[in-house]
């Protein structure tokens, strides 16, 4: 054979064995796209279907929600008004084993829906607008039908008026949700609407008690629930007003300033907030355990006013710096909490001023150990303080550990033992009296030495032993403090 056709022919067959091979791979690649089409194909039709009967049991619980909404407001429209005015029920309703909530409202309303007006006074404009609501995990929602029921002639019976109760915020903003309670000569309930009104009808003529609850609301005076007294008249309504928003809390603490060094932490037994709107002008909150200091007084619930609190340490007027003998209108001071706030004193205190004393023996050389009894001495102020005992504090001996006290006038003793002998206040002024000296003696009138202990400046008096306005307690006198 011609070795020229024998060449041709094997290269034909090294081509077309190459064109086989390629084949077989376009092949291969083709099929393995065809089957990822296919798939994505099915996955689609699959969701398809299956969103499809989502859907379908969707609105089917729709439907059924729809159907008992339906029935619900057909059974409202049958209840007697006087029954239906601030009627509120929530039930559960199982159809098909799937629960159903149903809630059902009814309350007063004007001709286009919206809540009737806090001073509508007519018989004829007002309607009962009533909402039933039915919502299940199937529903993926509420769904919800309303209308209005007119009162038919007749409804409303001589004898017969409107109480209505409107309750608003310390903005004047009105309230919704609040709880009303009626009390008297007949007894209702209800819930503030969006104008922050409960409309009562068809109450009997006579004296009644309103009283407000819920949210966590308190009036002025910090009381929960709120009251005041209210009467229905014949054919008319009668507007009760109250105000009234979330409780505040005020968390005092306490600090005092010893001499020229830093203020730290005091003690009190009482926290005493001021407000004109109060009933004394004031509200006198406790240490807890009772009758004794501590570093933290509550004083809670609060009404927020906007105006806030004026705020001291103590229980009597006398406390107050704003008034007499302090009479100094600056160191009262002032924290006004939020609505629903706990007010804490991170850095500002409330000052509680200290009475630096300064125990010594006959000989005047100071003394630890001694008891030392402090006691108020303003006009109908019953603040009793614990006994305390004379020690080094502050770098002074013979001193007071925690020489804050309210502002105020005071009697100090100091007695080295339950027998004496004992000593009173010997106030600095250019000199301690002539009357306190090393002599032992029985006390007498005319050797009674016991000053007045004005504690009146936020600072503090001197802890200098010789400057005006340093308190000496000279155990000079037998027998113990009175």
């Amino acid at each position: 054979m011609d070795p020229n056709k024998r060449c041709y022919r094997a290269r034909l067959r090294a081509r077309l064995a190459a064109a086989f091979a390629a084949e077989r791979g376009s092949v291969l690649i083709e099929v393995m796209v065809g089957a990822v089409v296919l798939s994505i194909a099915a996955v689609g039709l699959l969701n398809g279907l299956d969103g499809a009967q989502g859907t379908g049991a969707k609105n089917k619980a729709r439907s059924v929600a729809a159907a008992l909404a339906e029935q619900d407001q057909e059974r409202m429209r049958s209840m007697p008004v006087a029954t239906l005015a601030g009627y509120t029920e929530t039930r559960t309703v199982t159809v098909s084993t799937v629960d159903y909530t149903v809630t059902s409202t009814a309350t007063w309303a004007v001709d286009t829906g919206g809540p009737i007006s806090c001073s509508n006074n007519s018989k004829t404009a007002a309607n009962i607008r009533i909402v039933s609501e039915v919502s299940s995990p199937a529903t993926r929602g509420i769904v919800d039908q309303a209308s209005l029921v007119t009162p038919p002639p007749g409804t409303f019976a001589t004898g017969e008026g409107r109480a209505v109760v409107k309750v608003l915020d310390r903005n004047a903003a009105p309230i919704s949700g609040a709880s009303v309670n009626l009390t008297g000569t007949a007894s209702a309930s209800g819930t503030t609407n969006s104008l922050g009104c409960a409309v009562f009808p068809f109450m009997p003529v006579g004296g009644y008690t309103a009283s407000v609850s819920g949210l966590t609301l308190v009036d002025w005076q910090g009381n929960s629930p709120a009251t005041k007294g209210t009467s229905v008249t014949e054919g008319t309504s009668t507007l009760t007003s109250f105000e009234m928003d979330s409780a505040a809390d005020i968390r005092a603490n306490f600090d005092t300033k010893v001499g020229t060094a830093i203020a730290v932490t005091a003690k009190s037994q009482w926290a005493t907030v001021t407000n004109a709107k109060l009933t004394v002008g004031s509200k006198t909150f406790q240490a807890s355990p009772a009758g004794s200091p501590n570093t933290l007084v509550t004083a809670s619930p609060l009404f927020p006013f906007l105006d806030g609190y004026g705020v001291y340490a103590g229980q009597c007027s006398a406390n107050n710096p704003a008034l007499p003998p302090t009479s100094s209108a600056s160191s009262l001071q002032v924290f006004s909490p939020t609505p629903g706030q706990i007010l804490t004193m991170p850095t500002t205190k409330v000052r509680v001023p200290s009475i630096n004393v300064g125990v010594v023996d006959a000989a005047g050389t100071p003394l630890n150990g001694a008891a030392v009894f402090v006691e108020t001495a303003d006009s109908g102020c019953a603040n009793t303080f614990p006994t305390q005992t004379a020690a080094t504090a502050n770098g002074i001996t013979g001193s007071l550990p925690e020489p804050g006290f309210p502002y105020g006038t005071y009697r100090i003793c100091a007695q080295a033992s339950v027998t004496g002998p004992h000593g009173h206040a010997d106030f600095y002024a250019g000199g301690y009296d002539a009357k306190s000296t090393s002599t032992v003696a029985t006390e007498t009138p005319a050797n009674r030495v016991d000053d007045l202990v004005s504690n009146t400046n936020p600072a503090g008096n001197t802890t200098s032993t010789t400057t005006n306005g340093a308190i000496r307690i000279r155990l000079n006198r037998n027998n113990a403090c009175e």
